[in-house]
């Protein structure tokens, strides 16, 4: 919806707030979700990469460092960094492209916010990630092609 119409959809960092009661929750049930779908290095890896380029940013816009670091304590980060770049049915299918897709999510974000994109990590997902299964389902499908059936040979009777 935010690709088709942003001007007219909120996201939860609008309607939502920042609240600690809140934000422990996200934080306690991500971390027990994402460690039992194993998809904790993803959210791990984004973290990262995002603070390394929240200083970045920093240093090119001037802003505190904790100002860029910020985005990270909302909930519109928090739903999107346990529940979103690591879904499983949308990741791609090894644990190192995981982590290379959400690198790559954190600097198609990062280009986007600093451009002043509002929901810069929702688009940055859109951008990368089904380009990045895209890829991985072609791999696979080249890797592991499908291997025809024997049918019955000749004069066999079914």
């Amino acid at each position: 919806m935010l690709a088709l119409n942003s001007a007219n959809v909120a996201g939860l960092s609008m309607l939502w707030g920042s609240n600690l009661a809140a934000m422990t929750v996200i934080w306690v049930l991500g971390l027990i979700i994402v460690n039992r779908a194993k998809r904790l290095h993803v959210t791990v890896t984004y973290v990262i990469s995002f603070t390394i380029l929240a200083y970045v940013r920093c240093l090119i816009t001037g802003d505190a460092f904790l100002a860029e670091l910020s985005p990270l304590t909302g909930p519109m980060y928090q739903l999107f960094i346990f529940f979103m770049i690591t879904d499983p049915p949308t990741s791609v299918s090894t644990k190192k492209g995981r982590i290379i897709v959400a690198i790559l999510v954190a600097i198609v974000e990062f280009i986007l916010r600093l451009n002043n994109l509002i929901y810069a990590p929702f688009f940055a997902l859109f951008l990368v990630g089904p380009l990045a299964k895209f890829l991985d389902l072609r791999r696979n499908a080249l890797q592991h092609p499908k291997q025809e059936k024997p049918g019955p040979g000749p004069g066999s009777i079914n």
